[in-house]
């Protein structure tokens, strides 16, 4: 089998710019991805992840898992470490755990669970009067936010790092000279987490659309119509000409946020339980209820939200020329190459190897007849072409969908693309 190296002209380096669609439906508790359902195969679940959630390379697909124990059930396939003096452990194992030789002693394999998944998550923020709700005070120095304000209050220099696009981005208005004063640490907000496998590198701006349904209607949308992350009100059918155009919220591109921050009434005349079991009229605050905050099932079931955005997506690609010239590529060390009959197998002991050289080529014409006596013609069929690193390492295998005829008179160049 030869080998050819590539050279400079053969190989293309490039890179696609993508923008994946995606749509989140977040309705009684669930939440459902670009419309998908979770299949039901014969582990009732294909993808092994719950409902609106992605199976990060789609491990154990329709196995048997059993979620409850650690590690799997029998059948799947886990992660592992086995515990050492190199302390290497999954981040989900605490140092204490490591340590406690009740649970891992020294030559224990750690495991983990596959698949690895991942969807949207919302986290809800109510008015404090301290931006930092439950301190803990450690000698008078030393003060941290506990609760979920921590995550609001980690997002604070993120927020003001954006101030030059618009000035909503502001963490606090105390700065910003504007008619209307918040506090992001103060008030009443909805957050909506987006993990960057749905997007890639940045969400692209003005791509993002929230849309609040009640009863199966549409009561208000936001969009970033800007592209400078104001999440603006361009419908509303409650007091429209009041709302409309007002900031709901803010969309952080680059970290995958939605920060909804929208305190107005969006339909006076219905009412939910978004907050806890109290009933109260909707608003942009309350967006997102029952994104994987918790939500048990039943509790919201007269509002529907829907999210609709697209991503930057960077794919690196190499694109390969692989050339057979005239008069190469014509030799075979298939046994279907030669006649039949003929002895193959070389002599060989201690002393000696000895291949048949009288063997013959097997003619390869097409025709109808069992032995044809036409002109003989050397000629190959090219079905696969091997990739192979400085080591020859077999890495790639490109598979022809159908046989090429190569003969000394023809040459042939292949065009191979690999993306990343």
């Amino acid at each position: 089998m030869p080998y050819y190296k590539f050279k400079s002209g053969d190989l293309f380096y490039n890179r696609l710019k993508t923008f994946p669609q995606q749509n989140f439906v977040i309705f009684d508790g669930k939440v459902y991805n670009n419309g998908v359902k979770n299949s039901k195969a014969l582990f009732n679940n294909v993808n092994a992840t719950p409902q609106g959630f992605l199976s990060l390379y789609e491990l154990n697909v329709d196995r048997a898992i059993d979620q409850a124990s650690d590690p799997p059930g029998s059948g799947s396939i886990y992660p592992f470490v086995s515990k050492d003096s190199t302390r290497v452990a999954f981040r989900t194992i605490s140092t204490s755990n490591f340590d406690n030789s009740n649970q891992f002693q020294h030559g224990d394999l750690i495991k983990g669970k596959y698949p690895l998944t991942s969807s949207i998550k919302r986290t809800r923020f109510i008015t404090t009067g301290d931006p930092i709700a439950d301190i803990v005070e450690d000698n008078g120095s030393f003060k941290k936010a506990t609760g979920n304000k921590r995550f609001i209050l980690a997002l604070r220099h993120t927020f003001d790092k954006y101030i030059h696009l618009s000035k909503h981005h502001a963490f606090n208005s105390a700065s910003t000279n504007q008619p209307v004063s918040w506090d992001k640490g103060r008030d009443e907000m909805s957050l909506i987490e987006i993990p960057s496998i749905f997007y890639g590198s940045s969400i692209k701006k003005g791509s993002v659309s929230l849309k609040f349904y009640i009863t199966g209607s549409l009561a208000a949308e936001l969009r970033d119509t800007k592209k400078n992350g104001e999440l603006i009100q361009v419908s509303g059918t409650y007091n429209a000409s009041a709302n409309d155009g007002k900031v709901g919220g803010l969309v952080l591109y680059n970290e995958g946020f939605l920060a909804l921050t929208g305190a107005w009434t969006i339909n006076g005349n219905f009412t939910d339980k978004y907050v806890g079991n109290t009933q109260s009229n909707p608003k942009w605050a309350d967006f997102g209820r029952g994104a994987n905050d918790g939500l048990s099932q039943g509790t919201l079931t007269g509002s529907t939200f829907v999210v609709d955005f697209e991503g930057v997506n960077y794919v690196p690609t190499i694109t390969m020329l692989a050339h057979a010239e005239k008069g190469k590529n014509n030799n075979s060390m298939n046994p279907t190459f030669f006649k039949k009959g003929q002895h193959f197998s070389p002599i060989t002991s201690s002393h000696f190897f000895e291949e048949f050289e009288e063997n013959e080529i097997k003619l390869l014409e097409h025709t109808p007849y069992r032995d044809p006596t036409g002109s003989f013609v050397k000629q190959t069929y090219i079905s696969k072409i091997g990739i192979y690193d400085e080591n020859k390492n077999l890495i790639a295998i490109a598979k022809l969908a159908n046989p090429i005829r190569k003969t000394e008179d023809r040459e042939y160049t292949f065009k191979m693309k690999l993306d990343f």
